[in-house]
């Protein structure tokens, strides 16, 4: 299964310093094979809340 975390910008990992290389993006993607089969179709998730947020500061 694919996962989309955040891919249209809304909730909180796009705006944080660790989307991409956060422990619990990596957790979520890990566990994958849990949820379901690679069979093309993907499911998208947003994040709202999050202890480990730290905010991107504009330049």
């Amino acid at each position: 299964m694919k996962l989309d975390i955040n891919p249209r910008g809304n909730g909180a990992c796009p705006l944080c310093v660790s989307h991409g290389s956060c422990r619990v993006q990596r957790k979520l993607i890990e566990n994958l094979d849990l949820v379901g089969p690679d069979d093309g179709e993907g499911m998208e998730i947003v994040i709202y809340s999050c202890p480990y947020f730290k905010e991107k500061i504009a330049p």
